[in-house]
């Protein structure tokens, strides 16, 4: 059995996932403009199991986001799925969005934007482009080479770009942790569980 728990909580969004295998069984997501993952993470992961009629003791893993992002809402995530790991004795599995975006879309524009830094990279093909500046970002827009666009920041930000967005009729995204379900159900399948002494934290200049 492989019914995994993925929880998501790297930017303003919590993003929460029961999976079986790869197969999507339920995804919640609250928007907000705000940290709230400290006062809503545990209901929001008694509320996924409670719809899908699911038990704790049914879990055979639960993931979590290890970066980057915000480091008190990744550290609330890591405390809640090292909790539930350790209450159940079952194992932990790490992810992160780089190599699970990838699967998604072979040409897609990536925002990530924090309090101290933003990256703007684009994946075209085979090839990663960093740093993309707004006047390259509206040339690629206008020659309709950016099929989709993926937010990797606060809610704040993706309001403000929505209408850009959707007049160039680009599909864009929220981080979600649906996209994940491939990747940790991949680490699942070949035993590569979160051990204390891997890397917790990822910085953004891990890109």
């Amino acid at each position: 059995m492989a019914f995994i728990l993925i929880i998501e909580t790297s930017t303003t969004i919590c993003s929460i996932s029961l999976s079986y295998k790869n197969i999507l069984l339920k995804n919640i997501n609250f928007y907000n403009l705000y940290f709230q993952h400290i006062n809503i993470l545990h209901l929001f992961i008694i509320k996924i199991l409670k719809i899908c009629n699911f038990e704790f003791i049914f879990l055979d893993s639960i993931a979590f986001n290890n970066g980057p992002g915000s480091y008190t809402s990744l550290k609330i995530c890591l405390a809640a799925a090292k909790g539930i790991s350790y209450a159940l004795n079952i194992p932990l599995i790490s992810f992160n969005f780089k190599p699970s975006l990838k699967e998604e879309s072979n040409n897609f524009f990536l925002l990530i934007k924090d309090k101290y830094s933003q990256y703007n990279i684009l994946y075209f093909g085979k090839k990663i482009f960093f740093n993309i500046n707004k006047y390259h970002f509206f040339q690629l827009i206008k020659k309709n080479l950016i099929k989709t666009f993926f937010l990797y920041t606060r809610y704040d930000l993706y309001l403000e770009l929505s209408n850009i967005l959707k007049l160039n009729k680009i599909k864009y995204y929220f981080i979600n942790s649906k996209y994940f379900i491939n990747i940790v159900y991949s680490k699942y399948k070949n035993n590569l569980f979160f051990k204390e002494k891997d890397k917790l934290y990822l910085k953004y200049n891990y890109i």
